[in-house]
């Protein structure tokens, strides 16, 4: 947190390609919890600067975060959608319809120090907004969480042109 942040190599990301090959591992995750995963991608969307290690990591996570308070029955829908000079990308959940039994257990969380906050409950760590933002930010994107309309991440598109090596 206070030391001298790294460069982070941004390269060129096909965010689109990147959803699509990670999909069936988080479906599989998601589907040990009795919830599932929707990809609704815009076909043939432009790349992406960031950094695809990082940024693959970060989505996990993400992807895990959402799908916490879901309980069986419900579905994460990943959007991925052109938004001007960027790509937009909405991780929304959406909770099953059939009521539950029982009463919906509530989150406590103890904080740790400015990054971490720790769920003693479930045993689960958890980055705050910030440090989220922050790590997002380092990755090439822009995070903005709105209540009741999940998380959105906006990715710059690349500026660089892809050259055909064949002429």
């Amino acid at each position: 947190e206070r030391s001298k942040p790294e460069q982070t190599n941004l390269a060129l990301t096909d965010l689109g390609k990147m959803l699509t090959m990670l999909s069936p591992v988080w479906s599989n995750q998601l589907d040990r919890k009795g919830l599932k995963l929707i990809l609704d991608i815009t076909p043939e969307l432009p790349k992406v600067l960031s950094d695809s290690k990082g940024l693959e990591l970060m989505l996990t996570g993400l992807i895990d975060r959402n799908s916490r308070g879901l309980q069986a029955g419900g579905e994460l829908t990943l959007k991925l959608r052109p938004a001007g000079q960027r790509l937009k990308l909405q991780i929304l959940t959406q909770l099953s319809t059939t009521p539950s039994a029982g009463v919906t257990e509530s989150v406590s969380s103890e904080e740790i120090g400015p990054v971490l906050s720790w769920n003693p409950t479930t045993g689960n760590l958890q980055l705050s907004q910030a440090a989220t933002q922050r790590l997002l930010k380092s990755l090439g994107g822009r995070l903005t969480n709105r209540r009741d309309s999940g998380i959105t991440i906006f990715f710059p598109i690349s500026e660089l042109k892809e050259f055909d090596l064949r002429s």
